[in-house]
This record gives C-alpha cells, sequence and structure tokens, in this order.
C-alpha cells in the first residue's frame, strides 16, 4: 500500500528528527516540517545536479552572509551613539554589564584574539566608556569594568539594536526562531569548546576533535 509506504518514510523522517535534537523536550510539528523540507531539499538537489553545493558549505556561505547582514544593521544601530562606533565595542561592553571582567574573559565570550582584544579595550577606555584597575585576587591580571558613561552610551543604543535584532529573524515564524536558536546555541557551545581546548590546532585536527563528539 502507498500510504503503508509514506507511514515508514515519514517514521524515518521522524526519527531522524528525535535524533538531532535529543536534549529538546518539546518539539513542534512547524520544527518537524521545516527538518523534514530541509532533508527533502538536499536529496532533490543530489538528485537534480551532477556536482550540487555541499551541505556543509552552503550552510558555511549562508552563516556569512547572515553575519555581514548583522553587522549592517548593527552598524545603523549604533549611530544613536555619538562614542560606541563599532559592533565589537558594543559587545565587549554587554559583557560588562554584569560585572568586572579579566581581559582573557573578555576575549573568550566574545570569540576574539589576545591582540584585537586589547585595542579594543583600550579604545573603550580612552572614550572613558570602560575603566581597567587590578585584580585583587590576582595581581597579574587585569579588570575591567564599565563606567557610568558606558552603561549610559549603551541606553541610547539599546532600542535600535533590539530592533536589528528582530529584523533579522522577522521572516520566520515563532517555532522556527526557537529552532534556529536551538541549532545556533549548540553550534556557538561548540566551536567556544573547541577553541579553548584546541586553538593552536589545524583546520584537519579542529573537525577530528568534533566528530570524536
Amino acid at each position: 500500500m502507498r500510504s503503508k509506504r509514506l507511514l515508514t518514510e515519514l517514521l524515518e523522517y521522524l526519527e531522524l528528527f528525535e535524533e538531532a535534537f535529543p536534549h529538546e523536550e518539546e518539539l513542534s510539528l512547524q520544527s518537524f516540517i521545516t527538518f523534514a523540507s530541509s532533508l527533502l531539499n538536499d536529496r532533490h538537489l543530489a538528485q537534480s545536479s551532477s556536482c550540487p553545493m555541499p551541505r556543509e558549505v552552503s550552510i558555511a556561505r549562508r552563516l556569512s552572509l547572515l553575519q555581514r547582514y548583522s553587522k549592517s544593521y548593527i552598524k545603523r544601530a549604533l549611530l544613536a551613539s555619538d562614542l560606541l562606533q563599532s559592533e565589537e565595542e558594543y559587545s565587549y561592553l554587554v559583557s560588562l554589564m554584569s560585572g568586572p571582567l579579566t581581559k582573557t574573559t573578555l576575549n573568550t565570550l566574545n570569540a576574539i584574539e589576545k591582540t584585537s582584544g586589547a585595542e579594543i579595550i583600550r579604545r573603550l577606555v580612552v572614550k572613558g566608556l570602560a575603566e581597567e584597575m587590578p585584580d585583587e585576587r590576582d595581581r597579574r591580571s587585569v579588570l575591567v569594568s564599565i563606567t557610568p558613561l558606558g552603561r549610559m552610551e549603551l541606553g541610547k543604543v539599546f532600542p535600535q539594536l533590539r530592533t536589528a535584532a528582530m529584523l533579522l529573524s522577522q521572516s520566520l515564524q515563532p517555532e522556527q526562531r526557537a529552532m534556529l536558536d536551538l541549532l545556533l546555541d549548540h553550534l556557538c557551545t561548540t566551536h567556544a569548546d573547541l577553541a579553548q581546548s584546541k586553538s593552536d590546532g589545524t583546520l584537519s585536527a579542529l573537525l577530528a576533535e568534533i566528530e570524536k563528539r
């Protein structure tokens, strides 16, 4: 029976769906439809093209494009501030909202190398948005904290940045946003752990490390 074959195929997709989100307790029908549609599209591309773009390459390309769109929106949002001039300055300052942090921690949270991070911190300090102080628990470290001026400048850009964030994912349904948020969280966590444990590894070594997990 055709309906039996369809049901069997549907169950296979459901199993793949559950395997893709092993820690998610509730998965919606809309999320499943999106997931299944993506897999079907993969198969269609593989059958219709002798040399289709690998899914990994497609994902990397689209993430890169999204990052460019995001930076463009954030750049416009930062026009509300006379002092904040880059996404990196903003992200470092936001990281300090919960309290002082060491330079190393700031760089790690924002996935920026030590030299570039030091320049960002220097600019924030020169503008009076952040300040440095000795770490009483470890004299070898320096703590960075946000100033009242820094908080005021963030307050100026927060409404515009919220609009920018909404703009980036506005075309998605709530269920799609939830799925995207889940997947991006997984990717960010994976690569943050990888960066800390294998920061000097080759690309092949980094890939092998992820495949072992």
